[in-house]
This record gives C-alpha cells, sequence and structure tokens, in this order.
C-alpha cells in the first residue's frame, strides 16, 4: 500500500529556523498559561509516491500550510520544564478508498478546505494538552511512564474522541464555506485525513534554571523524546540526551510578554 507522507511544521513557538518549541510546569506548579505570541515558519508537505498526477494536491497543501502557519501562535510558561519539538512528521495513507478515489478527481477544493481543519484540530488537542495534562507527569522522576502517558493522552486527544465528536458535531469549524456540498466535501475530507494519519513528534523536554544570572539550562537533566502516535496505537521512546546548541540556546531565552 502507497504511503503519503506529509511533514508538518505544527510547532508551538519558533526558536529557531528549524525548531519549535513550548514551555510547561513540573508536577508541583500551576497549570500553564498563554504568555507569548510567536509566528511559526511555513509548514511543508510532500509525497512519498511522487507521481506528476499528485502535485496539485500537494501545492494545495503546502498553500494551505503557508497560509495556516500564521494563526500557530500558542507557547505556555509555568514551572522550570519546556518542551521543545524538533520535528512533528504525519504520514497520511493515500490508499484509503475515500482518499484513492479523491486523489483522482481534479477537483482540490474540498481538500483544501479539509486540510485547514485537520491543521486547526491538530493545534487545538496541541494546545489542550499542554493546558489541561501536563500538571500531570513527572518527566524528572518518572521519565518513562511520563512519556508513555503523554504519548497516550494526545493519541485520546485526537484519535480516541474523534468519531464521537465528529459524529455528535462538537467539532468547531472556522471559516465554513457556505456551499453544503462544499463544506460536506470538506468534513469528508478531514475525517479521512484524521482516520487515516500516523503522527511521530521527536524533540527534548528541557528543565531550565532561573536565577539572577537569567535563564540556562540545567545539566544532565534533558531528555530525547520520539513519540509516535495513530488510531490504533500510542507509544514513546527516549534517550538522555544533551539538546544541541541550536536547540539549548534559544531554549534559555526568556519567553516575551504578549
Amino acid at each position: 500500500m502507497k504511503m503519503m507522507n506529509i511533514i508538518l511544521s505544527l510547532f508551538i513557538l519558533v526558536v529557531s529556523a528549524n525548531v519549535k518549541g513550548a514551555s510547561f510546569q513540573s508536577a508541583n506548579n500551576s497549570s500553564p498559561k498563554l504568555v507569548t505570541r510567536n509566528p511559526v515558519t511555513q509548514p511543508t508537505a510532500t509525497f512519498t509516491n511522487g507521481k506528476q498526477k499528485y502535485f496539485p494536491y500537494l501545492d494545495t497543501i503546502n498553500d494551505v500550510f503557508r497560509d495556516e502557519s500564521e494563526n500557530i501562535k500558542y507557547a505556555f510558561e509555568s514551572g522550570d520544564y519546556r518542551w521543545v519539538i524538533t520535528d512533528f512528521d504525519i504520514s497520511i495513507d493515500n490508499g484509503s478508498p475515500y482518499l484513492k478515489k479523491k486523489f483522482s478527481n481534479k477537483k482540490i477544493e474540498g481538500l483544501l478546505k479539509g486540510t485547514t481543519y485537520f491543521i486547526s484540530y491538530i493545534k487545538e488537542k496541541i494546545k489542550c494538552l499542554v493546558t489541561q495534562h501536563m500538571k500531570k507527569y513527572d518527566f524528572e522522576n518518572n521519565y518513562d511512564g511520563s512519556s508513555k502517558k503523554l504519548a497516550n493522552d494526545l493519541k485520546a486527544l485526537i484519535y480516541d474522541q474523534f468519531d464521537n465528536n465528529f459524529k455528535n458535531n462538537l467539532i468547531k469549524y472556522e471559516r465554513e464555506p457556505k456551499d453544503e456540498k462544499l463544506k460536506k466535501k470538506a468534513k469528508k475530507f478531514f475525517k479521512a485525513l484524521v482516520q487515516n494519519s500516523d503522527m511521530k513528534i521527536k524533540g527534548y523536554f528541557v528543565k531550565i534554571t532561573k536565577d539572577q544570572k537569567g535563564i540556562r539550562l540545567t545539566q544532565n537533566v534533558s531528555r530525547y523524546f520520539n513519540v509516535n502516535i495513530n488510531i490504533n496505537k500510542g507509544n514513546a521512546t527516549h534517550d538522555f540526551l544533551h539538546p544541541k546548541s541550536n536547540v539549548g540556546k534559544p531554549v534559555a531565552k526568556p519567553l516575551r510578554k504578549p
């Protein structure tokens, strides 16, 4: 079965040209709050099946990513850990019956709007994870268990609740088209993208120290993580790796007040 990879830079905060991040609380701190609004670089899309007939769909997705990247502006400050995402890859199985059929259709209006819904949905679920779930994790004393718990919580938010929320119209859609046929097509594309996606998120959980000298990384307390979620599973692996300089230096900078 042929796969179509969509590489998304759906990140919370730009901290360098290729590194995006967010800060979050440790277990003993209060809930995170929004403290800054920084735009991110343009997301990009690639297809593993590079046949020319798929180029219009690739162009459509990249156009949506460029436009919607201006709206990805979340960052959270609360506590002494920061979550830095260096890679966010989403693979879409274009061998699924609906997508395979629709990718043979030259009309792309439904894909364009459905992709917009898809990006907005993921952004909202990541924001929900940071604001409502981060306080449950103990990355310092139970990193393995907390990482896997995070993966399963994110899977639950994005995948496990989707069918019920979609069926019962519990998902908010911004700027819905007035045309009823286009509206239905967009939602079908959105549903197909969610159900046939596989997400891999890589980066670091970085502990910082704040004192009179400023903000710096806490030595030997940072962890590299690799989270993989889809409709069937949620898993995470990790390693004790210190962030590279292009990650560590921007992370140690204070977040701007709005």
